[in-house]
């Protein structure tokens, strides 16, 4: 959940820090009691050899070095805070391509990583978004009159491999990247930043919405999938 603005100048550089400090609250916020049903099997599909898991390839290269707290204690991520610290290991590229395109950005910061430029950056090396600062919960909209993207509400479609999810909720919305979906499309697995876990998978209902009623995404609704028609 994140509010970005890929622009330079102070005013903007203030506006930002401000938001991004706003959003880490909202996310520790949004915990709650831990999920009572299970929240299905984990299916993180790297099988393909195009472009889309090249995507996913990228998006796994970050979650593994993200962390919801700053000492990366032993119960990282168990309700201490929202994935928002990446550590040495972290992908150099993807920090160079920020220091190039956006930087000094707190959104992009080791200690604010946000979830609108962990999609920026998922895609960045693969096919660049055609996104200039829009919110998390804009994306949905703006990508209507993308050239090459499709918008698959959630109810009745099984989304693929490194399309992206677009949340609603909060103040500024949510994204993440799909992994992939069980087999029997009971749950689905998901990659994100400034989220409850860098993979996280939520149960599927049977009109193929998200089941997000675990505490921490009591709060949030996914309305679909962009889907890149872009890539193989």
């Amino acid at each position: 959940m994140l509010k970005v603005l890929l622009v330079s100048g102070s005013l903007f550089m203030v506006l930002m820090m401000f938001a991004t400090s706003m959003t880490v609250t909202m996310d520790a916020q949004a915990q709650g009691p831990p999920l009572m049903m299970s929240p299905g099997t984990q299916t993180i599909d790297t099988s393909g050899t195009g472009r889309r898991t090249e995507v996913v390839q990228w998006a796994l290269k970050m979650a593994a070095h993200l962390h919801c707290t700053p000492a990366r204690l032993v119960t990282d991520c168990q309700g201490s805070g929202a994935d928002h610290y990446y550590d040495a290991g972290f992908p150099p590229e993807i920090i160079q391509w920020a220091n190039t395109r956006c930087p000094g950005c707190a959104a992009w910061q080791a200690d604010t990583f946000q979830c609108v430029v962990f999609v920026i950056a998922a895609y960045a090396y693969v096919q660049p978004l055609p996104v200039q600062g829009q919110n998390a919960n804009q994306y949905w909209e703006h990508f209507v009159s993308q050239p090459g993207w499709q918008r698959l509400p959630v109810h009745g479609n099984v989304p693929q491999p490194g399309d992206i999810m677009a949340w609603n909720g909060g103040a500024y919305g949510h994204v993440s990247i799909v992994l992939g979906v069980d087999p029997r499309h009971t749950a689905i697995t998901f990659a994100q930043a400034n989220g409850e876990f860098p993979v996280q998978t939520l149960p599927l209902n049977h009109d193929g919405s998200i089941n997000t009623q675990n505490g921490y995404w009591n709060a949030f609704e996914v309305v679909g999938y962009l889907h890149p028609l872009i890539l193989s």
